[in-house]
């Protein structure tokens, strides 16, 4: 008898506590997903607060040249730390980049689903336009370089160009760099590479080099003129 009577004891207490790490358990994820809402309220919150000052910022000249540094004389994507640079607002891709189409280079218009990839760079005031440059960072691709032209006094704008890029995909690598020679005037060197069955070891490499200048009439308008193309297979000139 004293034996059922241990045994019926020991289920009981086990059962006990059973019932109390199930509790705590529950207590604990309680917790956490009480935790985890929270932390996403308040995201939320900071998002919202995020967009309504940005929506305050009055986006005009003077707010592009807070965000950007000097024009400088030469073009080269390379040498630029995309990290130091400030990012783009989506409210000002939409408002001002995303609807105007490119007017020489790639894509027709860009997109705004990740802002976070672009980021203002340089500009330039000139006697009857603003010019200031932008960056597309496209983590499967390339990085862009964009001259943008607006009206001098307010954001209106005129072209949108791609000026420089580098860039490298599947058995293609190509890059533009540049150099101002005068104030309306770049210098421009693009250069393509492509390797189809990706083996550095044979001679079906195909170059093709392009000299070409961007000139800027003195209301912002951008023109690409090609002066000569050379295009090479192996150690072959083709072109």
């Amino acid at each position: 008898m004293k034996k059922i009577i241990l045994f019926l004891f020991l289920i009981l207490l086990i059962s006990c506590k059973n019932d109390s790490q199930k509790k705590n358990i529950d207590k604990i994820e309680n917790e956490e997903f009480t935790k985890v809402k929270i932390e996403k309220v308040n995201d939320s919150k900071k998002n919202e607060q995020k967009d309504e000052e940005i929506n305050l910022i009055n986006f005009n000249i003077e707010y592009i040249k807070s965000k950007t540094s000097k024009l400088t004389e030469n073009i080269n994507v390379d040498s630029i730390n995309i990290k130091e640079l400030n990012k783009i607002p989506k409210e000002f891709l939409k408002k001002y980049i995303s609807s105007h189409k490119i007017d020489f280079g790639y894509p027709e218009y860009l997109p705004v689903d990740y802002p976070e990839s672009y980021s203002f760079y340089q500009f330039k005031e000139f006697e009857n336009f603003f010019l200031f440059t932008i960056i597309h960072q496209n983590e499967f691709c390339c990085q862009t370089l964009y001259a943008v032209t607006t009206e001098k006094n307010e954001i209106s704008i005129i072209n949108i160009s791609v000026i420089g890029f580098v860039g490298a995909d599947g058995g293609w690598k190509g890059k533009r760099f540049g150099k101002w020679f005068n104030e309306f005037g770049i210098g421009s060197t693009l250069i393509n590479f492509y390797d189809e069955d990706l083996d550095e070891n044979t001679k079906n490499v195909e170059i093709d080099s392009t000299w070409s200048e961007y000139e800027f009439s003195k209301n912002g308008i951008i023109k690409n003129i090609e002066h000569h193309q050379v295009k090479y297979k192996g150690n072959k000139q083709i072109e």
